[in-house]
């Protein structure tokens, strides 16, 4: 198969020892954890989680503020990881529809390579042939902004947040469905996924 002008190689992941599945936390956007619960059949709590924020690469955009002491907590949303909880063996058991984060990595979210973890030859595979980001993933990110943005304007409580997030991000998904032939607002035919890739 062709990709573009590349020839499509074995996935790089294959010649890694799972490095960044076990040592990182897994950040995702609520749309991952709306798709990977509609793969899997799973819900949301039984996989995802907000840690404390204790990252020292992180998209400040994405930090979610909690309002239930007297002093605010700031967490972010993430896979259950150290390992990540879908990690079977060295290999992901849900690399077909895997979050955005780990299909861009090892490219970090300032554009740079970050193949310190990826051992010989994988590091290079990725750097001569760029990694498998999904098309919507800048949309999704868009809208996953706006949405934490509008959650932490809100100063809610933790245990109120991910369905919160879960149920935004639905009317988000369903505004752009509705608006998939580019005649509506925001959701203009430039965005960058399309409706099926989203649900």
């Amino acid at each position: 198969m062709w990709r573009g002008r590349y020839l499509i190689m074995p996935n790089p992941c294959i010649l890694c020892s799972a490095s960044c599945c076990t040592d990182l936390y897994i950040t995702v956007t609520v749309f991952d954890v709306i798709r990977i619960a509609k793969e899997t059949g799973r819900e949301p709590g039984e996989f995802a989680v907000l840690y404390p924020l204790r990252l020292i690469n992180f998209d400040n955009d994405t930090v979610l503020e909690f309002h239930d002491r007297k002093y605010m907590e700031e967490h972010i949303l993430c896979l259950k990881s150290h390992p990540c909880i879908f990690l079977d063996g060295k290999r992901c058991s849900i690399h077909k529809f895997s979050p955005s984060v780990c299909r861009a990595f090892p490219k970090g979210i300032d554009g740079r390579y970050k193949t310190r973890l990826c051992p010989f030859p994988a590091g290079l595979v990725f750097r001569v042939l760029g990694t498998d980001v999904r098309k919507g993933y800048a949309w999704e990110l868009d809208e996953y902004k706006k949405i934490v943005a509008q959650w932490n304007k809100k100063r809610g409580k933790k245990d109120e947040c991910l369905g919160f997030l879960i149920e935004h991000a639905q009317t988000a998904i369903r505004g752009y469905q509705e608006c998939s032939d580019g005649s509506c607002g925001s959701f203009s035919k430039t965005s960058p996924t399309a409706s099926s890739e989203i649900k």
